[in-house]
């Protein structure tokens, strides 16, 4: 009933139709997973909503994993996110321990990222470029943060998510490599 009245009052073709239905399942999809995990972590909300935040600064300049079915990226995030929210905070690191793996994680992100799903394109070498700096950007801001405030229970977080980011980072490279090759 939708695709008749677009396609009729707005002339939409075919395939702007498949791209609309995609925005829309793509969004409900990312959107229900929050509300799951949010569900789930609850008692954590506002270090899980900062979480978030966190990890998606990171996502969208870098990317990494993907599991490409709705229960296996559910089930990923779930793992990435409780890690860094719930189970990882309870190790408190140095502030100069911090700043060192947060200057590793800036040199990781940097040589490594971005890996981008199969159904998107590769980026071209400035976006590549310009997703790499605001990555190391960020992460440089967040290690100044970090020193000023330590023993903050967000800076924490946020930093369990930085180290989670940047060791997952590798491995999607190495799988998507893996994923070309065959």
């Amino acid at each position: 009933m939708i695709k008749k009245y677009l396609k009729e009052n707005y002339r939409v073709t075919n395939y702007e139709l498949a791209q609309i239905e995609f925005l829309f399942k793509t969004v409900f999809s990312e959107l229900s997973k929050m509300v799951i995990m949010g569900i789930l972590f609850h008692r954590y909300l506002g270090l899980y909503l900062f979480a978030l935040c966190v990890m998606l600064y990171l996502r969208t300049s870098t990317g990494g994993l993907h599991f490409y079915t709705y229960p296996g990226c559910l089930a990923g995030s779930i793992a990435y996110l409780g890690s860094a929210v719930v189970l990882l905070p309870r190790l408190v690191l140095p502030s100069y321990l911090q700043s060192a793996a947060l200057l590793v994680c800036m040199l990781v992100c940097y040589r490594v990222g971005p890996v981008v799903s199969r159904y998107r394109p590769e980026p071209s070498p400035e976006k590549w470029r310009h997703c790499r700096n605001i990555t190391c950007a960020g992460i440089f801001i967040y290690a100044l943060a970090s020193y000023i405030i330590p023993n903050n229970r967000y800076i924490i977080v946020g930093f369990w998510i930085i180290i989670l980011h940047s060791l997952q980072l590798p491995a999607a490279k190495i799988r998507k490599k893996g994923e070309q090759g065959k």
